[in-house]
């Protein structure tokens, strides 16, 4: 993790206060051109070498009250993984872990990375799914609610 230092911007002292007291900083992207918002954390792979996550096209309370329970769950010892599907994060709906790619690492998890100063971390993406219980690859899946969750790397079916 990156050192604490005067020279630092409030927002990185922020970033770094936030790791080191709560055990995560959780950052909240809003939608853009770009793309759609999104919320990820940064502290897991430091504090308990749980893979970093982001959570696409939810509210940020929402996306904030999940990755905290990720946290949560992780400081007691739980590990979220490529493939696993978990039904005690999210009421009334499963959700699964797929891992981020490196390369996309550098386009979403740009904080996360300075904050860990160059140093390589492992992220998995949480991805929900639809009130029918579809994943955002399934066929039937609504075109916005695809949009909103794009898929950063392999998924299971």
């Amino acid at each position: 993790m990156r050192e604490f230092s005067d020279d630092l911007s409030p927002a990185e002292k922020k970033v770094l206060k936030d790791v080191l007291e709560e055990g995560v900083h959780i950052v909240h992207v809003p939608r853009s051109d770009d793309g759609p918002a999104f919320s990820a954390t940064i502290g897991l792979w430091f504090h308990f070498e749980q893979p970093e996550v982001i959570v696409f096209g939810m509210p940020e309370e929402v996306g904030e009250d999940l990755l905290n329970a990720v946290t949560d769950a992780a400081d007691e010892g739980k590990r979220f993984k490529h493939g696993e599907e978990h039904s005690d994060l999210l009421v009334g709906y499963k959700v699964r872990f797929l891992d981020v790619p490196n390369e996309k690492v550098v386009d979403y998890l740009g904080t996360a990375q300075w904050a860990y100063a160059g140093k390589e971390f492992a992220a998995v993406q949480l991805v929900w799914p639809d009130k029918q219980q579809r994943w955002p690859w399934h066929e039937g899946v609504r075109d916005g609610f695809r949009d909103s969750q794009p898929i950063l790397g392999p998924r299971e079916s």
